[in-house]
């Protein structure tokens, strides 16, 4: 049995109104995803020190800029449009920034609560 666990946080929730007029609400879903680690390199006819100093100064410049310190990252994953009813069937509670895992297994999707 294939199974996928995904972090999900909840990007926005609007209501909307389907083709039959019905009330709903659109959830924007983005995934969290870990940044992988940096890897510097210098070209390997470069001294160690200015290697090492050149590297430095990459990191320090790297941490200032927007962004550059984050651990992780967003990603657009996921929008759906589900009546009152869907989303009590999925027990979503969504509002801005609400954390989820979202299990996919065999075609089912499953929502926790973070």
């Amino acid at each position: 049995m294939l199974s996928s666990k995904i972090r999900l946080k909840v990007q926005s929730v609007k209501a909307v109104r389907d083709v039959e007029n019905r009330e709903g609400y659109q959830i924007d879903f983005v995934e969290i995803r870990q940044r992988p680690p940096m890897v510097m390199m210098t070209p390997p006819e470069l001294p160690e020190e200015i290697s090492q100093m050149v590297v430095q100064i990459s990191k320090g410049v790297q941490r200032v800029l927007p962004g550059g310190d984050a651990k992780e990252y967003e990603l657009r994953k996921l929008t759906m449009i589900l009546t009152a009813e869907e989303l009590e069937a999925f027990k979503l509670k969504p509002y801005p920034n609400q954390m989820y895992e979202l299990t996919i297994t065999d075609g089912a999707l499953y929502f926790k609560e973070i």
